[in-house]
């Protein structure tokens, strides 16, 4: 056997029983302390790796908020923007009627082009497509229809005129006759839709075509 044999021999045996609990508890011990730490250390470097996640998603919070100021002023400039382009566009009647709106916002217009307006007549409204139910406020199309006389060159002045000026208006009817008594001046059949705003639009009151 080994040296310890004679030792063992020896110790009395409570001596023995000493040592062997004191190994056995020594074992035990560091049993514990090593299954006790691992989970510990797991524990550890989920937090850490926890820890890095939320310390990148600050860094892009900060990196946020650092342009949030200016992204707050680019949106309110685009709001402005668009304020003023349907201020300026959705026609709203005058005296109850959209033809004399009409011709009140294109009569400048035709003068400056050499272009004679005879006559303006309000054509159906376009319902767009909408939710429902319908609101009591909301957007339509309003055609407005312009008869007037002038050479091909006023007529093409003024549709390019009014287009430029009116961000919003669309051509959507256009008709020149020729006349032989007069074969420089044309009649001109023009119309213009409008965004416009107002109360739900009732079938029954609607302009016959």
């Amino acid at each position: 056997m080994t040296l310890a044999s004679p030792i063992m021999k020896w110790l009395a045996p409570s001596m023995i029983r000493s040592v062997v609990i004191s190994v056995a508890a020594l074992v035990i011990g560091l049993l514990i302390l090593f299954l006790g730490a691992l989970p510990e250390r797991t524990a550890l470097r989920v937090a850490g790796d926890e820890a890095h996640t939320l310390d990148v998603r600050l860094s892009q919070m900060r990196a946020t908020v650092a342009t949030a100021e200016h992204q707050k002023q680019a949106c309110d400039k685009l709001m402005a923007e668009r304020d003023a382009l349907v201020t300026s566009g959705v026609i709203e009647p005058l005296l109850g009627s959209f033809s004399m709106r009409g011709k009140n916002l294109l009569d400048p217009i035709a003068r400056q082009t050499g272009f004679h307006i005879d006559g303006v007549r309000e054509l159906q409204p376009i319902p767009l497509q909408l939710p429902k139910p319908a609101p009591e406020q909301l957007h339509y199309r309003q055609p407005v229809e312009f008869t007037g006389q002038g050479s091909y060159t006023q007529i093409t002045a003024f549709i390019t005129q009014v287009e430029a000026s009116q961000p919003l208006v669309a051509l959507s009817g256009l008709l020149i006759l020729s006349q032989p008594q007069t074969p420089e001046t044309h009649k001109a059949v023009i119309t213009f839709e409008w965004p416009a705003k107002g109360e739900k639009i009732k079938t029954d009151k609607l302009p016959k075509k």
